[in-house]
């Protein structure tokens, strides 16, 4: 297997990492897959083809992501709203 088809797994690995909300595997992935992608590629339409599939799994992966920070945020956000809510409550 090229360095390349072993990123282009580690990336499928990680959008169904993103898809489960299994963040630290997500990471674990990333740092695996991190040092494959950065080495220098040659210009063969294979290598081309092979990175454009992985530019295409980040854009969904990052769509994962930020959708998923997203939820995060607003949970957050609404607990600090209802905190908020409670202490005003208590107050004489």
């Amino acid at each position: 297997m090229s360095l390349l088809e072993r990123a282009l797994q580690l990336t499928r690995d990680m959008l169904a990492a993103a898809g489960a909300q299994e963040w630290t595997r997500l990471i674990e992935l990333e740092a695996e897959r991190a040092p494959l992608v950065l080495r220098e590629h040659g210009p063969d339409p294979d290598s081309r083809a092979r990175l454009g599939e992985i530019l295409a799994y980040d854009r969904q992966l990052q769509a994962l992501v930020g959708s998923a920070r997203d939820t995060a945020a607003g949970q957050w956000q609404r607990e600090v709203d209802r905190a908020r809510a409670i202490a005003a409550y208590r107050q004489p």
